[in-house]
């Protein structure tokens, strides 16, 4: 009986069973260097070199202990089970606080921070596609590193075309117009008009800013 139990177990007879092999202590493999392969195309494949079997990566101690990322989700409403799986949340960083940094370091962006924490009037001058179309007036409350500025109190000035609409009768610049403009025309120049306008908070895209100077008055 033993005879024939050792010949099933042994992988070179012809009389080997796989599946007592399975649950077998004792069995030996004839070779301890052979491949783990699971169909038998990567077996065929394996001795012409195209397919690679990459080693087992060694696992570190307590890689895979479950019990150590154990979560308690019993206060959460409606389930009492155990969580498997821990999140780390990294903890962002908001725009107060880059403003904050900002301000320890050196460079153009610690001029704006210093506007902002002095709450000093400044006057930032933007650019349109191909000139400068005016600047603003106000105090700087909030920035990013792309120059993105929020303004409080501003007075902002800027060039515009003279656009009059055509009428079929009569002349366009004789009439008032009867629609009040947020706005306000100061001077006009060459076809062009210098308008003035006040917004209690105003946002300037960094990409648009030409200059930022501190109003000496």
């Amino acid at each position: 009986m033993s005879s024939s139990t050792d010949e099933e177990l042994d992988m070179l007879s012809p009389s080997f069973n796989p599946i007592k092999a399975l649950y077998a202590k004792n069995v030996q493999v004839p070779s301890t260097t052979a491949q783990p392969l699971d169909n038998i195309s990567k077996f065929e494949l394996a001795p012409s070199g195209e397919v690679l079997i990459k080693p087992e990566r060694p696992r570190t101690h307590n890689e895979f202990n479950i019990e150590s990322v154990k979560r308690d989700l019993s206060a959460v409403a409606g389930t009492s089970q155990v969580s498997l799986v821990q999140r780390v949340f990294k903890r962002r960083r908001t725009v107060l606080a880059r403003m904050s940094e900002i301000g320890k370091s050196r460079g153009p962006l610690s001029r704006i921070a210093l506007f902002c924490y002095a709450k000093k009037r400044v006057k930032v001058y933007i650019r349109s596609a191909v000139s400068v179309r005016g600047h603003c007036e106000g105090y700087i409350i909030a920035f990013d590193k792309h120059w993105n500025l929020v303004m409080d109190d501003v007075d902002e000035v800027w060039t515009r075309k003279n656009k009059y609409k055509s009428l079929a009768i009569g002349d366009a610049r004789s009439l008032d117009d009867p629609v009040e403009k947020p706005y306000t025309v100061i001077k006009k120049i060459r076809g062009h008009q210098v308008c003035r306008r006040h917004v209690p908070r105003f946002l300037v895209r960094g990409e648009q800013i030409v200059l930022v100077a501190k109003c000496l008055v």
